[in-house]
């Protein structure tokens, strides 16, 4: 499915991370496994950040909110959207949304709700709250994030369990006539939904090697396919930001999609797979990069969970791309 959104443009993009850092070779040894060790290796993925007690994506998202309505000068009562995308909500009902807006006393002039999305939760997201917005017009706020408080001891049973840290983003968007907007593509199969699966007791199985090919063929296809649709050349695109999957699955799409991997911002090194918040996370932990020009053109993409993949090409204003930032800061009880 091909489609674009005009009139809209996104204003700012905050990312942030736990301070907790974890380095997963000192982990391996619980493991128990020789091939722990060279799993690092091949994943690319070192250290991750991940939750302090008490700590949730709800609050992660918040300290990102904070720093973009800042960044920006917005009143909060000018928000008409908000849109948390997110598998780990502060409690089961009602959704995180209308307890995020409650602390960023975001007006009752507004539509707030979660929406359960994984991999591609930015992605999808920038198109779910453009929708609303072509309609309603006005500002939008999209927030996206996982993690969660895990125990003051960090233990691992699978080497699934070495890919995965915690991070939240908040995106500005505003309806604005005769704005480029973007255009996307999105694809789901639930016929194969049991690939990535995560219980209600927490437990996440993942069938790797599967979601390896899906990667390779599917996904990479995709990004070929929207570059065809739409016409995007090679050299309109400044750089890629994909899904932070793992090192190997990145370097493969690269090859499979004919680019040189030196266009792909990467942040799976630092904070592994953040999940929802990989793509947002990836931009700002890149936003000095990014900000030695005035405007960058990026084809994103969400892959994963579903299994669910999506694309979007769009051009983004580099002064709205705010500088990665650590937090330990958490509400406390949930309200």
């Amino acid at each position: 499915m091909f489609g674009q959104y005009k009139n809209i443009k996104i204003c700012g993009i905050a990312a942030t991370a736990p301070k907790r850092v974890v380095n997963n070779l000192e982990l391996v040894d619980q493991l128990e496994s020789r091939r722990a060790k060279r799993q690092v290796s091949v994943t690319g993925i070192n250290r991750r950040h991940v939750c302090q007690k008490g700590q949730a994506a709800s609050d992660m998202a918040c300290v990102a909110a904070e720093r973009v309505f800042e960044h920006l000068g917005w009143r909060r009562d000018e928000i008409k959207a908000l849109i948390f995308v997110t598998q780990s909500p502060d409690v089961q009902t009602p959704a995180t949304a209308m307890i995020v807006q409650k602390r960023l006393q975001i007006g009752k002039d507004c539509i707030a709700f979660d929406v359960n999305l994984g991999c591609t939760g930015y992605v999808s997201g920038l198109q779910i709250i453009s929708a609303i917005l072509n309609n309603v017009h006005g500002k939008g706020l999209l927030l996206v994030g996982d993690g969660r408080y895990s125990g003051d001891d960090i233990k691992v049973t699978s080497t699934d369990a070495l890919l995965f840290g915690d991070g939240a983003s908040a995106t500005a968007l505003e309806y604005v006539e005769g704005e480029e907007g973007f255009c996307y593509s999105q694809y789901t199969d639930g016929s194969r939904h049991e690939l990535i699966t995560k219980s209600l007791e927490g437990e996440i199985n993942m069938d790797g090697n599967a979601v390896l090919l899906f990667s390779l063929d599917e996904v990479s296809r995709s990004i070929v396919d929207i570059k065809k649709h739409f016409s995007i050349s090679e050299e309109a695109i400044d750089y890629y930001v994909l899904h932070q999957a793992q090192k190997i699955i990145l370097n493969g799409m690269a090859n499979e999609c004919n680019f040189d991997v030196s266009k792909m911002l990467i942040s799976y090194d630092e904070f592994g797979n953040t999940s929802t918040a990989t793509v947002p996370l990836t931009i700002c932990r890149n936003a000095e990069l990014l900000r030695k020009k005035d405007k960058v053109s990026l084809l994103m993409s969400g892959f994963g969970v579903g299994l669910a993949w999506s694309n979007v090409y769009l051009t983004l204003d580099t002064k709205g791309i705010l500088p990665l930032e650590l937090s330990d800061f958490c509400y406390g009880e949930i309200e």
